[in-house]
């Protein structure tokens, strides 16, 4: 018998010894099954949510303006703040804000004090604070007429129109793009420069809130923000300087790494939520003040790693939608970044005929700092039991490796290869015909 048909029969029987071998032993003593997972070890699904009403998001815009501290009235008084024998000016302002529906104004323009009054000529200061128009016209003549008797009973014509009302001073912070297309950025690349936007907005008191907010400034977050924002209350101005630290507790939802002020109110509001729960903020909540945040934070650590025989990569999970074990694979093997952008093919096979490919998956799931998990995943039974197809969740770490199966299977094929390639070789160089 020839040599090499010796060395062939000796390396067959060594694989042939290994593939009797248990497949995965080693690595189930220190891993779980998908069906062994515990409620805590899974990561909540997203495709079961639904949008919230963005109805919710704004305030129900009063009937009637109320009159507060701030306000600019236009206010005309028959022979005390323009003359009987003429018809009041007509104005229209031109500084109302951005958006805003122009309404004609007459009279002359009187603030609200601080106190809640105004002050009118020939009698004392009238408080209005908390009235309608209607209210403050009534209040005026009562006062003129009645009170000081500066103008005749049946001879008060007094009209009252709103200039301008108060405004808020809103600060939107986002950390999602303003780009009207898409970014599309390599794996292999870190984010090492970004700029958010920050806008100042002045509402007035009947369109302030969230969902005004959000519409002046670009609209609902972005694929790269967290489906959610934070409504960071104000805080009065004798108490900026008293800052506090929070207890190192992640509320619901994991707040934004931030120190807030000692009395101010961070309050979360997800725009989406599983069917059923309760909503975490009340209608209080929407409604904004003066010196009030709201903060969009960017999606930050959303994502999962492959390794082992996968190409190494860092791949974004999809915002809205959940992503099983089979969908990882795909996207870290296949074409990325839509049309057009080339394939990666996977480093396990060369496209080598008779190759067999692995099969055994590793997910390494970190539950705390301290605190990890591997879930040991067959694709093999994932393509006929869905129970098999585990959720994939942020920060998960997928592994693809061979089983001894597998691994002994391949090296008898490349075994038997090299066998045949020598056996031609050492054949021609002795002169032998090799029949093909």
């Amino acid at each position: 018998m020839r040599p090499v048909a010796c060395n062939f029969i000796l390396l067959n029987l060594i694989a042939l010894l290994l593939c009797a071998l248990p497949g995965c032993k080693s690595v189930m003593h220190c891993s779980i099954r998908p069906e062994d997972l515990q409620f805590d070890s899974i990561p909540e699904s997203r495709s079961t949510q639904v949008q919230i009403d963005h109805r919710l998001l704004g305030t129900p815009i009063d009937a009637e303006h109320s009159v507060t501290k701030g306000d600019v009235l236009g206010i005309y008084i028959a022979d005390v703040l323009g003359d009987r024998e003429e018809l009041p000016q007509v104005a229209y302002p031109s500084f109302r804000t951005k958006n805003s529906p122009i309404e004609p104004f007459v009279g002359q323009p009187i603030k609200v004090e601080s106190d809640g009054t105004i002050k009118l000529p020939y009698v004392s200061p009238i408080h209005v604070e908390g009235m309608s128009l209607p209210q403050v016209r009534d209040a005026i003549s009562t006062q003129y007429v009645n009170v000081e008797g500066v103008v005749k009973e049946g001879r008060s014509n007094v009209f009252v129109s709103l200039i301008t009302p108060r405004f808020h001073r809103i600060y939107v912070v986002r950390q999602d793009t303003r780009y009207n297309l898409p970014g599309l950025t390599s794996t292999s690349q870190q984010e090492i420069s970004r700029r958010w936007s920050g806008t100042t907005l002045y509402l007035e008191p009947k369109e302030s809130s969230v969902l005004t907010a959000l519409m002046r400034t670009g609209g609902l977050p972005g694929i790269d923000a967290k489906n959610e924002l934070w409504v960071m209350k104000g805080v009065p101005k004798e108490d900026l300087h008293d800052v506090c630290i929070p207890h190192l507790k992640k509320l619901e939802g994991e707040t934004p790494m931030m120190i807030p002020k000692s009395n101010s109110k961070m309050i979360r509001i997800p725009l989406m939520q599983q069917l059923g729960e309760e909503l975490p903020f009340t209608q209080d909540d929407v409604v904004l003040g003066d010196g009030d945040v709201v903060f969009l934070p960017r999606r930050d650590g959303d994502h999962f790693m492959t390794g082992g025989m996968l190409p190494s990569g860092r791949y974004p999970l999809p915002r809205d939608r959940d992503l099983d074990i089979l969908e990882a694979i795909a996207i870290s093997t296949g074409p990325q970044f839509g049309p057009g952008a080339g394939t990666r093919p996977p480093n396990y096979a060369g496209g080598g005929r008779g190759v067999l490919p692995p099969t055994d998956v590793v997910i390494i799931r970190r539950l705390s700092t301290d605190h990890q998990i591997k879930i040991h995943v067959d694709l093999k039974k994932c393509l006929d039991d869905p129970r098999e197809r585990v959720r994939i969740a942020a920060g998960d770490l997928v592994l693809l490796k061979f089983k001894k199966r597998e691994m002994a299977g391949n090296i008898a094929m490349n075994l038997f290869n090299l066998n045949f390639t020598l056996s031609r070789v050492l054949g021609a160089t002795n002169g032998t015909t090799i029949i093909q």
